[in-house]
């Protein structure tokens, strides 16, 4: 017994399995859906502020230091009595504090900023604020919850903590002695120890974030280019929409006018004799005897196309003639491409007599 089984190929079409089109591409960046890692952005914020830190730390620490001194010394001076003594004490710790972060608050902005254009570009989009009835659907929003993503999501975080976790014990652990005998030192000292074993533990989390956020950001990556894939028919039908785009056909045929113009300036210098009425017309023809049953317009133009004729004839030494009614004639009967019609036999043999004749005396 031969059993059978009938098959739903638009169930197979459906499948998206095919990689989303640039117009797609376009569309969901429209709507403010882009590839990006939090965790990346978060790790490369941190990095940059430790090694401003590194850097600018011993400054800073020296500003800040002045400041407190010099409010201490202000509580015993006589400016106390001063009615402005507030407003120099209130300068004074804007100027201090403003001057002190301003170069790592642009280090750490620069760089934030940087790697998020590196990731999604410049993608600017009012989409994601516009309020949809959807979003508050609680069917839609525990679907949400209990997905893949979400899931990753919650793996992605208990392995960090995880790490963070073994990072700060291992380091505490090694470094706990040296920690208690800076607290056992001189303040400036003990200060200063204590700075360098908490910059060097955030250097290491701060690495370790940023390599989470490199895999992070190859996971969002493959995820995002997953969710945009269309299926077969969904690109069969963007396709024949494009087709059908007005806009799309007016630059085709752009295209292929410019296209054309450029093929039939190219025969201009191949043609035996451009006419013209003269100002507004030109017409080139080509007559070869041996494989021509009549000659050929080669190419034709009006106005500024007509001018242009000229002068790629005049360039290469074909022969312009002036004659009005013939090149009325020839321009509204006869298409590029086309053998003159017989009825314009005379006034064109005419003057391709005069070409030759001219030819043979050069």
């Amino acid at each position: 017994m031969v059993s059978y089984f009938t098959f739903d190929l638009q169930f197979f079409a459906q499948e998206r399995t095919e990689p989303a089109t640039p117009k797609k591409r376009e569309k969901v960046r429209s709507e403010g859906k882009v590839c990006k890692s939090r965790d990346l952005t978060s790790a490369v914020e941190l990095l940059a502020g430790l090694l401003a830190l590194g850097i600018l730390g011993s400054w800073i620490c020296t500003g800040l230091t002045n400041y407190l001194r010099g409010t201490l010394a202000f509580i015993g001076d006589t400016a106390l009595f001063r009615s402005d003594w507030f407003q120099q004490l209130e300068f004074r710790a804007v100027w201090t504090y403003f001057a002190s972060w301003l170069f790592l608050g642009l280090a750490v902005a620069t760089l934030a900023v940087t790697v998020t254009i590196r990731q999604v570009g410049w993608a600017i989009s009012f989409e994601p604020f516009h309020l949809k009835l959807d979003r508050l659907n609680p069917i839609s929003g525990m679907k949400k919850i209990i997905s893949l993503r979400a899931l990753v999501e919650l793996l992605k975080g208990l392995i960090k903590a995880a790490l963070f976790a073994l990072v700060i014990y291992t380091a505490l652990k090694n470094r706990l002695p040296d920690i208690l005998r800076a607290m056992q030192t001189p303040l400036e000292y003990g200060a200063s120890q204590l700075w360098d074993q908490l910059w060097w533990l955030s250097l290491r989390l701060a690495i370790m974030l940023l390599i989470i956020g490199a895999a992070d950001y190859a996971y969002q990556k493959w995820d995002f280019e997953k969710s945009i894939r269309m299926s077969k028919q969904e690109v069969k039908d963007e396709f024949r929409q494009m087709e059908g785009d007005p806009q799309i056909k007016n630059k085709i045929r752009q295209k292929q006018r410019e296209l054309a113009k450029k093929r039939m300036m190219a025969s201009v210098p191949k043609s035996d004799v451009v006419i013209t009425n003269p100002t507004t017309l030109a017409i080139a023809l080509i007559y070869d005897r041996a494989v021509m049953a009549a000659p050929q317009v080669t190419a034709k133009g009006k106005g500024a196309i007509a001018r242009k004729i000229r002068e790629i004839a005049e360039a290469h030494g074909v022969l312009v003639v002036e004659n009005k009614p013939l090149a009325w004639a020839l321009y509204d009967s006869v298409e590029v491409g086309d053998e003159v019609p017989e009825n314009l036999y005379r006034g064109v043999a005419e003057i391709l007599a005069m070409v030759y004749k001219l030819k043979n005396k050069r």
